[in-house]
């Protein structure tokens, strides 16, 4: 009995023993709890290493914000006008040289212009052509083209409202003012000129007419202008439209402001 009750004893030592054992090994795969070398915080770079050390830069913190500011930034949208006219309009005229070049000149930091001439216009459909009917003629259509063209084919804000400027005052003969205000503001009046030829211009002036019939009230006078979509003020955005968006802008009020 006594030799079997060692031999038990000292099994279970042996198996205690390789529990140990292997519990040692188990442990020893986890990571460490000590950073890893060259770790820095505060966006600091890692000291240089000796010859031969492992500088690795791919563990280094960005500094965490210190204060509200850098946590958020507050983005003020632009101010978003449409202009809905007529090249021969003398109201749109007026509203295009008097109010909107020098509130653009003033405030083109807050706000951008989208020109849509075509007003009380109507548009058909004649042996697959489309046509179209002006309030001041055939002479208002093809003005009207050559705008609408214009806005499509010269892609810097500025450019577009410099030349339809230029043109709107004087536009009794479209094609050829057009011409010389899109030359003389540096744009390429070939590919003008060859938007307001093809179907490309019709289906353009078109497209100005659904925006303008799709307005919400529908027109009533022209010029018709919205900021950020919204018809409200009319009276006061045709008799000062610089004053207007200087009270509409949230943010920060330019200097003419």
């Amino acid at each position: 009995m006594d030799m079997g009750g060692g031999r038990l004893i000292r099994l279970m030592i042996a198996v205690l023993v390789v529990v140990v054992i292997w519990k040692v090994l188990d442990y020893s795969d986890l990571p460490s709890a000590e950073p890893p070398p060259n770790f820095q915080v505060g966006g600091a770079a890692p000291a240089e290493g000796k010859a031969g050390e492992d500088t690795d830069k791919s563990l280094v913190l960005a500094p965490a914000p210190t204060s509200n500011d850098e946590l958020e930034v507050t983005v003020h949208p632009f101010l978003h006008v449409e202009v809905y006219y007529e090249a021969l309009c003398p109201d749109s005229r007026y509203f295009v040289m008097k109010q909107l070049t020098p509130a653009y000149e003033k405030l083109h930091e807050i706000m951008n212009v989208a020109l849509i001439p075509y007003g009380k216009a109507r548009t058909q459909e004649k042996d697959g052509k489309l046509v179209f009917d002006c309030q001041h003629g055939p002479v208002e259509c093809k003005a009207n083209m050559v705008h609408a063209c214009v806005t499509n084919i010269v892609k810097d804000e500025g450019k577009q409202l410099a030349i339809v400027h230029c043109m709107i005052e004087k536009n009794d003969m479209p094609l050829k003012i057009g011409q010389k205000c899109v030359e003389k503001n540096g744009e390429n009046w070939q590919n003008v000129e060859a938007c307001i030829l093809s179907d490309k211009g019709s289906s353009i002036l078109k497209h100005m007419g659904d925006m303008t019939n799709s307005l919400k009230p529908r027109v009533s006078f022209i010029p018709t202008i919205t900021i950020d979509r919204v018809q409200d003020d009319q009276k006061h955005i045709l008799q000062d439209l610089h004053k207007v968006l200087c009270k509409r802008y949230k943010g920060p009020k330019p200097p003419s402001c």
